[in-house]
């Protein structure tokens, strides 16, 4: 018991480090729009470009999870993340930013796979949805540090001061992640290190990509694409509709995913004692009734409430989808499932973004909200059907 909690730990440590530059590429679109005077168009490419290199390695990324340990894979991907952060502070060069974002995003995408495999095999059957939260929680905390940090310190440092605050904090972690080299261990007839590396790609491929596991990932791509709707334009959208300063815009988006340090915790819970299938539909449906409440709150005030309550049940997804992977798929192709469910998100990624300027060119920044609750429908009736592939009582 003492040892996959000890596990979790470095984990849950890694994973919060990891995510401290994630969101601030997306908190500093509207300063970075008007510091270099860029369209929206072009704005939205500086957003896609990241994510293309984040869907390139998306499938490779979990394939190396499978052969060759957490560990390594986790102790350079906090090194990618390092390498970022010194890179955008060296250069005022767009170009070169763009560069340091991208390595954010593969720093990343090479994560996920290797440490959510290792939570979901070393965490017992009855507290894995709780794990998984007390894991996805530890990176929302990370997430909100950054936006947080950059409202903190924009007005009175600059932007690139939330980079420079984080770099050493990084390099702590990845000295720790060598020195520590957990072996993320077996648990309950999972295959061994030795055997795992046997493992065929081809053989890998086949056991996953099932008709339910794909239907698993239409399902995500919509729900990544209403999320991406909101979350790439929102800080766009309190600065230029709504008047806030980019630095309180910055602090209300770190606010978000903040809250989801509480609701991945939440998310875990209800995944265990209510099930799955309920607990999804549930979240799915109250994300929708939050961003009616944003499209006609009469105030500023009950806008940024309605758009809090949104990211609360937005990060309570998390665990649920973590551990719905963990019931569909066999131990052993854990991490290639982990990093095919992030190719939705990835793909989505690089498409809405563009897909959003254009609209937003023409109709205006609110229309993010209506692209979103259409894309959380076909979500919602999507996992409706779903839910039929769930064992009895998940």
């Amino acid at each position: 018991m003492g040892d996959f909690k000890f596990k979790l730990v470095f984990l849950c440590f890694s994973h919060t480090l990891l995510h401290v530059y994630t969101e601030l590429p997306l908190a500093l679109i509207p300063i970075i729009k008007s510091e270099y005077e860029l369209p929206f168009l072009i704005v939205s490419l500086i957003v896609a470009i990241p994510r293309l290199s984040s869907l390139l390695l998306s499938i490779p990324s979990g394939l190396i999870a499978d052969r060759f340990g957490a560990t390594k894979v986790i102790s350079i991907s906090l090194f990618l993340e390092f390498l970022a952060g010194v890179i955008i502070l060296s250069t005022n060069s767009i170009e070169f930013i763009v560069l340091g974002f991208s390595l954010t995003s593969i720093a990343s995408t090479l994560y996920h796979p290797p440490a959510l495999s290792a939570a979901a095999n070393i965490l017992p059957s009855n507290f894995r949805s709780r794990g998984m939260g007390f894991h996805g929680a530890s990176g929302t905390l990370g997430v909100a540090i950054g936006p947080l940090t950059l409202g903190l310190v924009l007005n009175r440092f600059g932007w690139k001061y939330a980079y420079l605050v984080w770099i050493i904090p990084i390099l702590i972690s990845i000295i720790v992640s060598i020195i520590v080299k957990i072996d993320f261990g077996i648990n309950e007839g999972i295959k061994s290190k030795s055997d795992n590396s046997k493992v065929s790609v081809k053989s890998s491929f086949k056991e996953v990509l099932n008709s339910v596991f794909i239907f698993f990932l239409i399902i995500m791509l919509f729900r990544d694409a209403a999320g991406t709707s909101i979350s790439t334009y929102i800080t766009s959208y309190f600065t230029y509709e709504r008047g806030l300063d980019p630095a309180i815009s910055s602090i209300i988006f770190g606010l978000s995913p903040l809250l989801g340090l509480i609701s991945n915790l939440v998310g875990g819970f209800i995944g265990d004692k209510f099930g799955l299938r309920n607990s999804f539909t549930f979240i799915i449906s109250m994300l929708i009734l939050s961003i009616f409440g944003i499209i006609f709150s009469p105030s500023i005030y009950i806008i940024v409430l309605m758009y809090l309550t949104y990211g609360f049940f937005s990060s309570m997804t998390m665990p649920i989808t973590s551990s719905i992977v963990a019931c569909i798929v066999k131990p052993e192709y854990r991490g290639t499932a982990y990093s095919l469910e992030f190719v939705p998100m990835s793909l989505i990624g690089i498409i809405m973004p563009v897909i959003l300027s254009i609209l937003i060119t023409s109709l205006g920044l609110s229309i993010i909200f209506i692209v979103a609750i259409v894309l959380y429908f076909i979500a919602l009736a999507l996992f409706i059907n779903f839910g039929k592939y769930l064992q009895k009582g998940k």
